[in-house]
């Protein structure tokens, strides 16, 4: 898959024009992976970076506990990325197999958002989208505690 494909699947980005992809695809630096890998550690504070999967899977887990294994098109690290500078990462992602990701800088994408509003559009309502996901979670995981 070549970068503005990826970004085109993205969930976070899907929203996007050609030229909007062709844009953001040019300020993205590939990365590559192996098996074992970290590419992002829970806890770790001042996230710089948020990444789109080209080829491969990765493993996001927190504690030791699987909580969703990844692939081409979709996105990990932009919730860190777009909140205060303090906040720590919230799980741990891994290569679980030979995998290529696009890094997206913090110093590329937030002067990328400030000219692209309709990308920032389409992040809050994907960061949307998974607070009102958490909330039904909770709601149901609460519902089978009572």
């Amino acid at each position: 898959m070549d970068k503005v494909d990826a970004l085109r699947t993205s969930d976070l980005l899907k929203a996007l024009d050609d030229s909007q992809l062709a844009s953001l695809a040019g300020i993205a630096k590939e990365r590559a992976l192996n098996p074992g890998d970290t590419l992002i550690t829970a806890g770790d504070k001042g996230a710089l970076a948020m990444y789109v999967i080209l080829e491969g899977k990765v493993e996001v887990s927190r504690k030791g506990k699987t909580l969703s294994v990844l692939g081409p098109g979709q996105h990990i690290g932009e919730m860190a990325l777009l909140a205060p500078d303090d906040t720590p990462r919230s799980a741990d992602v891994t290569a679980v197999e030979p995998t290529r990701v696009l890094q997206l800088a913090s110093w590329d994408l937030f002067p990328f958002l400030d000219t692209n509003p309709a990308v920032s559009r389409a992040i809050i309502a994907e960061l949307a989208r998974r607070l009102i996901l958490a909330d039904e979670r909770l709601t149901a995981l609460l519902a089978t505690e009572s």
